[in-house]
């Protein structure tokens, strides 16, 4: 579905990309250790906005590297998702701290399934319970507006779009709340999976290495994808509506 010579040449540049981060890391300041995570994360992300792009026009390749959309995009998706990350973290910390416990993060807490399951135990059932249905209401409902917002980006290059939330609600409620928990729901267990995997160690170091960046990459794929995937379900829907 791929082409295959592109999809080796991104991981190659990924892992020289994670050689370079770990010398700076051990061997650079921290401000310019700092400075070099900002790139990545622009980078990163103004790729996976192509990405994302590309799936909402019924693309079936990985888009090319372009350099100029990369930063344009990079530098306006990390404003969205810095946002509204802040946001969801303000009122899942409100929540959090007042049932007296960690901030809820909803990957972490699959990934890390045994403390999490020990951590609700040891707390009241009734606080429990209030904590994992609030908290994953919450979860839910901020993440569906991030991602429609990030894909409203990515189809519009229009920054204010990301900030429309009449428009991302309407959007939303053209393929239901249900059918995008489901949708999402399947994201995240996808990236869960993949994640469990990378933890698992071979006796080859390099293996490892090149392993843990295709698997990696394919997490991130997965998630520009799946944002792509269901705003290009909404946008087939509300053609057929009109």
């Amino acid at each position: 579905m791929y082409n295959k010579a592109f999809f080796a040449l991104i991981v190659i540049i990924l892992f020289i990309s994670s050689l370079f981060q770990n010398y700076v890391a051990h061997n650079s300041s921290f401000s310019v250790w700092f400075l070099l995570q900002i790139v990545v994360f622009v980078s990163v992300s103004g790729y996976g906005m192509l990405i994302t792009r590309s799936r909402i026009r019924h693309g079936v390749r990985l888009p090319k590297i372009e350099i100029k959309k990369i930063i344009v995009f990079g530098i306006k998706s990390s404003i969205v998702m810095g946002i509204y990350f802040a946001f969801q973290s303000l009122i899942l910390g409100y929540v959090s701290n007042l049932l007296d416990f960690p901030p809820f993060d909803f990957k972490d807490m699959l990934l890390e399934l045994p403390e999490t399951l020990n951590m609700l135990y040891t707390h009241n059932p009734v606080d429990t319970i209030i904590f994992v249905v609030v908290g994953t209401i919450i979860f839910y409902t901020t993440t569906f507006f991030m991602e429609i917002a990030l894909a409203k980006l990515a189809d519009t290059k229009n920054l204010s779009s990301a900030f429309d939330l009449k428009s991302i609600k309407r959007s939303i409620d053209v393929i239901g709340w249900r059918n995008y928990a489901k949708e999402y729901t399947m994201i995240i267990f996808v990236i869960v999976a993949l994640s469990y995997l990378i933890s698992f160690d071979s006796a080859f170091l390099i293996l490892d290495s090149i392993v843990g960046m295709i698997l990696s990459f394919l997490i991130f794929v997965t998630q520009y994808l799946g944002i792509g995937a269901v705003y290009c379900k909404i946008k087939d829907l509300e053609s057929e509506m009109s």
